[in-house]
Order: structure tokens, then C-alpha cells, then sequence
């Protein structure tokens, strides 16, 4: 009998463990569903320039912020598609307050970039001469480059810690519209700086400006 009861025991438990995975299973898909970052009106409008003016197999390099949007609407490839997980605190929904779970979900299921690869996107942004930058985009085939304004500022620190460097070396963190706008945020004039206030950089051609998402080609 005592056995039974045990067994029984046992049973519920592990179907209460198995429901609870579940429902979080359907939490973190409908969370990944949603997509975070298309930017609004100017945003979608970026896209669409990809859509119709570029080629079919052309390859975007831009955060992984915005995988969903070239992707999905672009229609086109992208160098990453994810965060690596030595940047997962970066991850918005990974701190969720009051909800504990979401590190759980993204510990199982959440599909974390190569190390090396978000490192390299990294290091394309916070280069200091250009011909760095455009070594790693040849490197992963990539034709364009897409930065979003004054989304990017925002995300600079994640960029940085991606690299393996020190944020505060790079960006001030003491963000305010008027601050960005006046760039006093910016410590270093780095090829992702320049690109995401819509600076000529050299061995690029700007080849979309909402002045909110910005596109560049490589030469």
C-alpha cells in the first residue's frame, strides 16, 4: 500500500513538473513570436528598401536585435540572429522583474548565437578604422550594413561587452535624447558610431537615410 501511494506521489509530481514545462514551453514561444524590434513605420520602411533594392542573396550584417525584421520582411540573410549567451543579462525578457522564470526559459530553450561569431559582429561596430570592419563583413559575406538611430546608442553597451571590452571605454551610459542627439554620449568615433549617426565612413556607401534606420553598402 505505502508503496502505491509512493508511486502515486511520484506520479503527480512529475506530471505537475511536466505542465509547468509545458506552460512555459508556450510562454517562451509566444514570447519569441512577437517581433521586438521592426522599428515602427521608418523601421518597416527600411526593410522594404532591402526588399526592392537589393539583391536576393545579399547578406545584412546588423545586430541581432534586428535578425526578425531582415528576415522576415527583407527577405534576406543576416551574419547572426541571436545574442550569445556571455550577453544573455542583455537580453530584455532574461531580466523580466517578477518573473524568474523567463532565465529558466531561455536556459532550455532559447537558440544562444555562436560566441565567436556575435564577438565579430562586436568588433565590426566598435572598430576604430574602417578597414577592420570591412574585413569582418567580407569575412561573413555580408554586402550590407544595417544600424537603427538612436535604438543602437542604447544597445552600444551590450555591443561593447559582446567585443570583450569595457562599455564606459566606449560610450557614456548617461543617455537622454538631447545627450545622444548632441552626441555627448560618445567617447570613441567608432565605424558603428559613425554609421548609426549617419556619418560617411570610409570604404561604405550610405545607400538608405530615414534618419532613423540607416543603411550602408560595402564598396
Amino acid at each position: 500500500m505505502k508503496r502505491k501511494i509512493v508511486i502515486g506521489i511520484a506520479a503527480v509530481a512529475v506530471a505537475i513538473v511536466a505542465m509547468a514545462l509545458i506552460g512555459m514551453w508556450l510562454d517562451f514561444c509566444n514570447l519569441e513570436a512577437v517581433k521586438w524590434h521592426i522599428g515602427g513605420p521608418k523601421g518597416e520602411e527600411g526593410y522594404e528598401w532591402l526588399t526592392n533594392n537589393t539583391e536576393g542573396n545579399a547578406t545584412v550584417l546588423a545586430w541581432w536585435d534586428y535578425a526578425d525584421g531582415i528576415q522576415a520582411i527583407s527577405h534576406r540573410k543576416v551574419v547572426i540572429k541571436e545574442a550569445s549567451e556571455n550577453i544573455k543579462e542583455t537580453i530584455a525578457p532574461y531580466n523580466s522583474p517578477g518573473r524568474p522564470w523567463r532565465k529558466i526559459e531561455y536556459e532550455l530553450w532559447y537558440p544562444f548565437e555562436s560566441e565567436d561569431k556575435v564577438r565579430d559582429v562586436a568588433n565590426f561596430f566598435i572598430a576604430e578604422n574602417s578597414n577592420e570592419s570591412i574585413r569582418i563583413a567580407r569575412n561573413y559575406g555580408a554586402n550590407y550594413v544595417l544600424v537603427i538611430y538612436p535604438d543602437d546608442i542604447w544597445k552600444f553597451p551590450a555591443i561593447v561587452l559582446a567585443s570583450g571590452n569595457e562599455p564606459d571605454d566606449y560610450i557614456t551610459g548617461n543617455f537622454t535624447i538631447e545627450s545622444i542627439e548632441r552626441r555627448e554620449v560618445v567617447k570613441k568615433e567608432t565605424v558603428g558610431i559613425k554609421m548609426i549617426y549617419g556619418d560617411n565612413v570610409e570604404g561604405f556607401e550610405k545607400v538608405f537615410d530615414n534618419r532613423k534606420m540607416r543603411i550602408y553598402k560595402l564598396k
